[in-house]
């Protein structure tokens, strides 16, 4: 008789151990590691070193100086961050860059202003006001819908009173034409080629935004 056939044995499977890098894929991988944490720690640094944050808040640019570092223009409603020294005080010193008129004379009064941070320490937020200790000023946009030439001239018949030294061309809108004295009877008076004007008067109460703008338009009915 013969034999009933054998079922053959099935092999072992085979164990699978979890694969060794190679040492220069550990190299790597340490490599990243440090480079990971050498950035970490610049950002920290970065962000807790002090720091004056800057902002610009009037209607035209501004020049800002500060300690050795070169000086910057800030266009409005722009903020800068500066690094500010450790262990010592930092001044900085901020002025308006005055709009030119044709004949290449800056307009309005000179307005600026200083910065100074005895102990810094963490984020410094500073800015450029239209409102000061001492004196306030605004920014009257001259908006021409007449069909003359205006010449414009603020706190007229006040003292200090101010001719911009421009002629508004029919058209324009929301001129700046640079900052002035505010009082609470601040005037401004537009006058055309033939003699005749438009005043707003008593503009202290109108003046509301913290740059210290008031947009004022003129028609030719207004122009007595």
């Amino acid at each position: 008789m013969s034999q009933p056939p054998v079922e053959p044995e099935h092999p072992p499977q085979p164990r699978f151990r979890r694969s060794i890098p190679p040492v220069r894929g550990r190299r790597t991988i340490l490599l990243i590691a440090v480079l990971l944490l050498g950035a970490a720690a610049a950002v920290w640094y970065f962000f807790a070193s002090p720091r004056l944050l800057f902002t610009n808040e009037l209607a035209g640019p501004v020049r800002l100086a500060a300690d050795q570092q070169t000086p910057l223009t800030l266009a409005p409603g722009q903020t800068v961050r500066l690094a500010t020294p450790r262990g010592r005080a930092m001044v900085a010193l901020w002025d308006l860059v005055r709009p030119v008129s044709a004949d290449g004379r800056p307009m309005g009064s000179e307005v600026r202003g200083s910065v100074v941070v005895r102990d810094p320490s963490g984020t410094i937020r500073r800015t450029a006001r239209a409102r000061g200790t001492d004196t306030d000023y605004f920014a009257p946009l001259i908006t021409n819908a007449s069909e003359d030439l205006l010449r414009v001239t603020v706190n007229a018949g006040l003292e200090g009173s101010l001719d911009c030294g421009c002629a508004v061309r029919p058209g324009a809108r929301q001129v700046f034409i640079g900052y002035y004295p505010l009082f609470q009877n601040s005037t401004v008076r537009a006058t055309g080629s033939n003699g005749r004007s438009a005043t707003f008067r008593d503009l202290g109460a109108s003046v509301v935004t913290p740059d210290g703008a008031v947009g004022l338009r003129f028609e030719g009915k207004d122009l007595r």
